[in-house]
C-alpha cells in the first residue's frame, strides 16, 4: 500500500492461442518472465468477459496481469529482454498499459467509500439490495450472466473489473456520474468497491487512457445478478464515456 512516487504498475491484457488453458498459459508467462525481474505481481485474474475499448483491437482477453516495478525505467529494460518478448509470443495477442497509483489517494478509498454509505443513508436514498431481477432482459445480458455462473468456483469470494477510461467532454462525464452515484452508494453499503485508482500512462504502441479503475466485487454470482436486476438495468445506459474497456476477471494468482 506504501510505496515510492516513481513506483511503476503495468497491466498486462493476455488472449491465449486456441486451446490453451488461460491458467496454464499465465502461469507459464509468470516463469518465464518473474525469476530475475525487478517486477512484484500483485494481481492476476482469468477473464470471464470483455467490454472492448474502440482503440485497441478487440480481442476476447483470457487473462490480465497487475505487476509492480519500482520504476517506469525498470520496466522498459525489461521488456526489451528477448526472454520477456519470447513469453509474450506465446500469447495470440496482448496489450500493455501503464499506471501511477498515487498513494494517499488509494489509502482514502475506503474512507471516501464509508462517507458515501453515510450520506446515501442520511439522504434516504433506497437501498437496492437484494436485487430484484429484470422482468425482461437482453440475450446479450442472459449470456453474459452464465458466462459469470460458469467460473464461481474461481470467482467464488472476489471478481474483479479492470476498466481503462478515456472520460471524455463535460456531457459524457455528467452522464457517466448519473451512473456512478447509485453505484458507489451500493458498493458502499454493501462493502466493496475501487481497490485501485490510477493515471494512465501509454506505452509505447498503446492506446490513450485517462486513468485506471480496477473494481473488487464480492463474487461473480452477485456480479450475474447485479448486472440482472432492474436497479442495474435501468442506471446503465448512463454510463458514457470517450472510451472504455472493461474486463471482468476471476482471481488466478494463488493458483500460479
Amino acid at each position: 500500500m506504501i510505496y515510492a512516487p516513481e513506483t511503476f504498475h503495468v497491466l498486462t491484457f493476455l488472449k491465449a492461442r486456441e486451446g490453451a488453458d488461460p491458467v496454464e498459459a499465465v502461469r507459464a508467462f509468470k516463469a518465464a518472465t518473474a525469476p530475475g525481474s525487478a517486477g512484484r505481481w500483485i494481481y492476476a485474474g482469468k477473464a470471464v468477459f470483455n467490454v472492448p475499448s474502440r482503440q485497441i483491437e478487440q480481442a476476447e482477453w483470457s487473462a490480465v496481469t497487475l505487476v509492480q516495478y519500482p520504476s517506469r525505467a525498470d520496466f522498459e529494460r525489461e521488456r526489451t529482454l528477448a526472454a520477456y518478448q519470447a513469453s509474450l509470443d506465446r500469447f495470440e495477442a496482448h496489450y500493455e498499459q501503464g499506471a501511477r497509483r498515487p498513494v494517499i489517494r488509494n489509502l482514502l478509498i475506503p474512507q471516501l467509500m464509508l462517507v458515501r454509505r453515510i450520506h446515501a443513508a442520511l439522504a434516504g436514498e433506497p437501498s437496492t439490495y437484494p436485487f430484484q431481477p429484470h422482468a425482461a432482459l437482453p440475450e446479450q445480458v442472459r449470456r453474459t450472466q452464465e458466462k459469470l455462473r460458469a467460473e464461481s468456483e474461481l470467482g467464488r469470494r472476489a471478481a474483479v473489473v479492470v476498466n481503462l477510461q478515456l472520460k471524455g467532454d463535460e456531457r459524457m462525464q455528467a452522464a457517466d456520474r448519473r451512473y456512478t452515484r447509485p453505484m458507489t452508494a451500493l458498493m458502499g453499503r454493501r462493502g466493496y468497491g475501487p481497490m485501485h485508482v490510477a493515471r494512465a500512462e501509454t506505452i509505447p504502441g498503446g492506446a490513450k487512457f485517462d486513468q485506471v479503475v480496477i473494481v473488487y466485487y464480492p463474487g461473480t454470482n452477485y456480479f450475474a445478478d447485479m448486472i440482472g436486476s432492474t436497479f442495474y438495468q435501468r442506471i446503465l445506459s448512463d454510463k458514457t464515456l470517450a472510451d472504455n474497456q472493461s474486463t471482468m476477471t476471476a482471481p488466478i494468482l494463488n493458483r500460479l
